[in-house]
């Protein structure tokens, strides 16, 4: 078994989400019209929670999956759907995304809108053959692990990397990535990793299209599962 095992994926975390130019109305028939809509796609949450500025819906079975509508400001909302230990496949999760989406467009938006920004995240697990932090620490980092008494005495349980890449001129639509890559504390052969891209450009929705977290979702697993595993690879490949 090499140190980090890319064969034990693990996906513990789906979530896409908008930022939208619209005021959301904290409206009780909208919100049961929207409910509505859900269940005529058999989506039933049997859980909801109605707070000054948001809305949110929580199912647990047969995969987990919360969506929250939410006021940021003045003609400005989102909505965000994410799934906590999903059951589904990242294919259903969007299939069930884009129907929430489609639900969400018909009740609170009538017409072209703006979305402002869009996002989507994934986090796995992964399998090292050692403690996690320290194939990271010392076989990708090539760091010394006495390096650590700088600190003191205490052990280290773990620790990571974060990476924040800002759009650059190139990019197709511009594109923010952030990833986090953690031993898992819980479970020290365990690699955390979580994959975000933010797309802070915003577009213009014309009235007969639809919302896109199919798309957002395959592009952010993409990246997960190929360049930020080649890049924690690099210490195994010698690259």
């Amino acid at each position: 078994m090499e140190g980090f095992n890319t064969e034990t994926r693990q996906s513990i975390y789906f979530g896409v989400g908008y930022v939208i130019a619209s005021q959301w109305p904290s409206d009780t028939m909208k919100r049961l019209d929207f409910q509505k809509a859900l269940a005529e796609q058999q989506l039933d949450f049997p859980r909801t929670s109605v707070g000054p500025h948001d809305f949110t819906l929580v199912r647990t079975e047969p995969s987990a999956l919360q969506v929250k509508l939410a006021s940021l400001g003045p003609r400005v909302s989102s909505i965000s759907i994410n799934s906590e230990r999903p059951a589904h496949t990242l294919e259903l999760f969007a299939k069930e995304a884009e129907a929430v989406c489609d639900a969400y467009r018909r009740n609170w938006l009538q017409g072209q809108c703006q979305i402002l920004q869009s996002n989507a995240t994934v986090r796995h697990l992964y399998s090292c053959k050692d403690h996690a932090f320290k194939y990271l620490w010392e076989d990708r980092l090539g760091q010394n692990p006495q390096d650590f008494h700088y600190l003191g005495t205490r052990p280290v349980l773990g620790g990571g990397l974060r990476l924040v890449m800002p759009p650059v001129k190139n990019d197709e639509e511009p594109l923010q990535i952030e990833v986090k890559i953690e031993s898992f504390l819980r479970e020290s052969k365990k690699m955390f990793i979580e994959t975000l891209l933010l797309w802070p450009k915003p577009r213009l929705l014309l009235p007969d299209a639809k919302f896109d977290p199919e798309l957002r979702l395959k592009s952010v697993e993409d990246y997960a599962v190929t360049k930020v595993c080649d890049f924690i690879l690099q210490a195994e490949t010698g690259r």
